[in-house]
C-alpha cells in the first residue's frame, strides 16, 4: 500500500456578497473566511468524530475584527443589526462536488434584506438563529477588503462556498 502523501487537511469558507439597490447591483465582495478554532473542532468533529452536523446562520459585521480564539460568547466582532428579521438568514447547502483540487458544499443566495443604513465590514458563520445574541458556535468571521455602506431597501445576496483540500 503506498504511503499518502497528504500533510494536511485545508478547511476553507469563500463569501460571494452582491449588494441589490434599485434592481442593479451596487457593488460585490468576494472574500475568504477565516474558521476559528470553535469551527475548526466543530468540522473536525462532524468529519471524524460525534458531532451533529448543525444547521449554519448568517450575520452581518458592523466591526470584523477577528482571532482565531474568538469564540460566539467572547469575539472582536460587533453584529450590525439593521436588518428585517429578528433571526439570522440560514445556509441552505448543497454538494458542490470537486472543484479543481477541492472538494466544496455551497449555500446559494442567502438574503439579508438592509432596514437600516450604516457601515459594514464583513460577515460571520454561526448555528445560534437569534441576532444579536452571542451564543452558541461560531464558525468562522471573513472581513471585507474595505468596509460597504448599505441603505434601507438593499438586498445582500451572499453565496457562502466551504471547502476542503488535502
Amino acid at each position: 500500500m503506498d504511503k499518502c502523501s497528504i500533510s494536511e487537511l485545508n478547511f476553507g469558507t469563500n463569501y460571494k456578497i452582491d449588494c441589490i439597490r434599485d434592481g442593479d447591483v451596487a457593488w460585490t465582495e468576494n472574500i475568504d473566511n477565516l474558521v476559528v478554532n470553535t469551527g475548526l473542532e466543530y468540522a473536525m468533529g462532524c468529519v471524524f468524530g460525534t458531532t451533529q452536523r448543525k444547521d449554519l446562520m448568517l450575520g452581518i459585521c458592523l466591526d470584523s475584527s477577528v482571532s482565531p480564539t474568538d469564540t460566539a460568547e467572547s469575539h472582536q466582532f460587533v453584529e450590525f443589526l439593521g436588518t428585517t428579521n429578528n433571526s439570522r438568514p440560514k445556509t441552505e447547502f448543497s454538494d458542490g462536488g470537486l472543484v479543481g483540487d477541492k472538494y466544496t458544499y455551497v449555500a446559494p443566495d442567502t438574503q439579508v434584506m438592509i432596514t437600516a443604513a450604516g457601515t459594514i465590514t464583513g460577515v460571520f458563520m454561526t448555528d445560534w438563529e437569534p441576532k444579536g445574541e452571542d451564543k452558541g458556535m461560531l464558525y468562522g468571521v471573513a472581513s471585507f477588503s474595505a468596509s460597504k455602506a448599505v441603505i434601507p431597501g438593499d438586498a445582500l445576496l451572499i453565496t457562502v462556498t466551504v471547502s476542503a483540500k488535502g
